[in-house]
């Protein structure tokens, strides 16, 4: 019995010495381990409102409301050394910066804030994930390290202060070949606008670079006379030049101004260009060869359609090449055919990935159908660009008496196959019922170019001038 005492005692006088030594091991009874660390690692705004105002179709009765977007994407950059927070790709116009929830990461003990222009003596907010914070003016971001060191940032949210989806349209000073009363096609080739223009007694080829507004440079062509200058196309990318005579000549060209016969065949009309190869119309039929192929004269490949040939244009023809967001290539076809029964034109497409044989594709076919009654109406002098990843649809009146010469324009943002009107953007008011040919072109800077009745304009959508920096 006392043995057992006497371990008892021991234990106890053990546990007592070990409790004084841990107390003696600080010696002002803190066990916190004190940091300096403080800095600000994210900031994130996952929603914002926007201001939308949407045009009616009368210009009157527009309405204007609140939408949300998802605002994550836009990111901020943190600048350790300047100590401040900023977006460099400006958030849309229109964003609401009045109430907004931050998103903010921070390394330290607690972090504050409170606007830019506070006095000295006004409190700072504890920040809180939830709390609505104006970022109309600049906002002070303050972060404590847990031995009471503190940084301070400066956050800056930039919102454009255009709306992005507008355009002004600009006049610019037209050469006198573009009257109107004259077959005429435009194009963007390396960094100018080129109109090629036949006034009848010679093919003219006209430049105007990116500056100098109204500077055009005409230059006579050695073109015959029965060129068909609505034909005219480049390579994808820029670089060659192709156009056909209306007795089915092909010619090719570098500058535009001399250019070299290739091969005739009867009814010969150029239908497209892609990187690897030429497309023709001919004989009733849709037909292509490599660029190589063509320039040492052999046989041309029937391309493969899904309906019948006789659905293919046949007058008002017009064609584009381009990659889409998905890095996809697509072939338009699109005009009118000369039959009386038709009342909208006809469109066909194309389309391949990279790793995919451009020979084995085939050409699709948008017909009107029950569920797909919005088709791209017979325009006169019809021209097709790809502008803003839409195709857009330009030209004179329609033959069905419909739709008035430059009205409006139509777009498609489906590659081709429904056509609306577009409500965001119109043509000049000045060119509106104009008449006689209509050419336009995008060029390398995306401005969108008219020529019509002896006007020339161009106009960009604003966002598409909005620069976007490398972001760290």
């Amino acid at each position: 019995m006392a043995g057992l005492l006497q371990k008892a005692v021991l234990a106890v006088t053990a546990m007592l010495l070990m409790a004084s030594c841990m107390s003696d091991s600080s010696s002002d009874g803190d066990d916190i381990v004190r940091s300096n660390a403080c800095s600000v690692s994210s900031v994130k705004f996952n929603t914002m409102r926007r201001l939308v105002t949407v045009k009616a179709s009368d210009g009157v009765t527009d309405s204007t409301y609140y939408s949300t977007f998802t605002s994550s994407q836009w990111i901020f950059s943190v600048d350790h050394r300047n100590l401040t927070v900023e977006n460099r790709d400006s958030l849309p116009y229109g964003t609401d910066l009045s109430k907004c929830v931050m998103n903010l990461s921070y390394t330290g003990a607690i972090a504050y804030y409170r606007a830019s222009d506070a006095w000295d003596d006004d409190p700072w907010m504890t920040y809180n994930g939830t709390d609505s914070i104006d970022l109309r003016k600049p906002l002070h971001i303050r972060v404590l390290a847990t031995d009471n060191t503190e940084r301070r940032y400066v956050l800056r949210v930039n919102v454009h202060t255009m709306y992005g989806d507008s355009l002004r349209w600009t006049t610019v000073e037209a050469d006198p070949a573009m009257s109107g009363a004259y077959p005429m096609k435009a194009m963007g080739w390396e960094d100018k606008m080129t109109v090629m223009v036949n006034d009848g007694d010679a093919v003219l080829w006209l430049t105007h670079a990116a500056g100098n507004l109204g500077e055009w440079t005409r230059q006579v062509t050695d073109l015959p006379l029965n060129t068909d200058v609505t034909s005219l196309a480049c390579e994808t990318g820029g670089g060659q030049l192709y156009v056909n005579t209306t007795d089915g000549v092909l010619y090719a060209s570098a500058d535009g101004v001399a250019w070299n016969r290739l091969f005739q065949r009867d009814g010969l009309r150029l239908a497209g260009l892609s990187e690897n190869k030429i497309y023709i119309m001919a004989e009733g039929a849709l037909h292509s060869a490599s660029y190589s192929d063509v320039m040492q004269g052999m046989a041309w490949d029937d391309e493969t359609l899904d309906e019948d040939a006789a659905l293919l244009p046949d007058a008002e023809l017009t064609f584009t090449t381009y990659h889409d967001e998905h890095d996809v290539t697509r072939m338009l076809v699109a005009g009118n055919r000369s039959v009386a029964e038709d009342t909208t034109a006809v469109v066909w497409s194309k389309s391949w990935l990279g790793f995919e044989d451009e020979n084995s594709e085939t050409w699709m076919h948008y017909n009107r159908t029950w569920d797909n009654t919005h088709q791209m109406p017979m325009l006169r002098y019809l021209n097709v660009v790809y502008y803003d990843s839409k195709l857009v649809a330009i030209g004179g009146g329609s033959k069905d008496g419909k739709v008035e010469a430059m009205d409006c324009f139509f777009i498609s943002e489906d590659n081709g196959l429904t056509w609306w009107k577009w409500q965001d953007i119109l043509p000049p008011s000045d060119l509106s019922k104009v008449g006689g040919y209509i050419a336009s072109g995008v060029d390398s800077s995306k401005f969108l170019w008219l020529v019509a009745g002896g006007k020339v304009y161009r106009g960009r959508i604003n966002r598409l001038s909005f620069a976007r920096p490398d972001i760290d």
